[in-house]
């Protein structure tokens, strides 16, 4: 029996409103630019080493599918969802206390999302960004969470 993961396809301004860099003006966008043009670094974890530093307290591991997904899935063991939606940003600051250097794990299905938010962040300042290898359900990176035989939960 497989799984399907249904979301919304993650275009470049969908995740930039989630990051909160597009204004509306009158039916316009106008797009604030990164504070760094440069490329920023981001760690590609395999999702066991995410599991154990999550256990530690040593990273935050965000879970950026759609609730849909959470229904459908569960969500990782000690994870938190936030979805790629306006407001995103905010909840990240509030869950990282504001401090952008705290690390943070990003998860999705197959890693192509949480790879494009992690390195939006690291573009715009946040100093350790992780991707989770594989995602969820296996992607190009890796075999992914499940695959990997790690606990899920229920969503509450």
């Amino acid at each position: 029996m497989g799984v399907t993961i249904m979301h919304k396809p993650l275009s470049r301004r969908r995740l930039l409103a989630a990051l909160g860099v597009w204004l509306p003006l009158a039916g316009l966008s106008l797009s604030i630019p990164a504070a760094s043009a440069r490329d920023a670094a981001v760690t590609v974890m395999d999702p066991k080493a995410v599991y154990e530093k999550v256990k530690k307290g040593e990273l935050l591991l965000v879970d950026v599918r759609t609730p849909q997904e959470w229904q459908q899935t569960g969500i990782p063991e000690g994870s938190r969802t936030i979805e790629l939606a306006p407001g995103f940003l905010a909840k990240l600051m509030e869950a990282t206390g504001g401090d952008k250097s705290k690390p943070v794990a990003f998860i999705c299905a197959t890693g192509a999302r949480s790879a494009y938010v992690a390195r939006e962040l690291a573009k715009r300042g946040w100093t350790n960004v992780i991707d989770v290898a594989g995602g969820l359900m296996g992607g190009p990176k890796g075999k992914g969470w499940i695959a990997s035989g790690l606990p899920m939960q229920k969503v509450k």
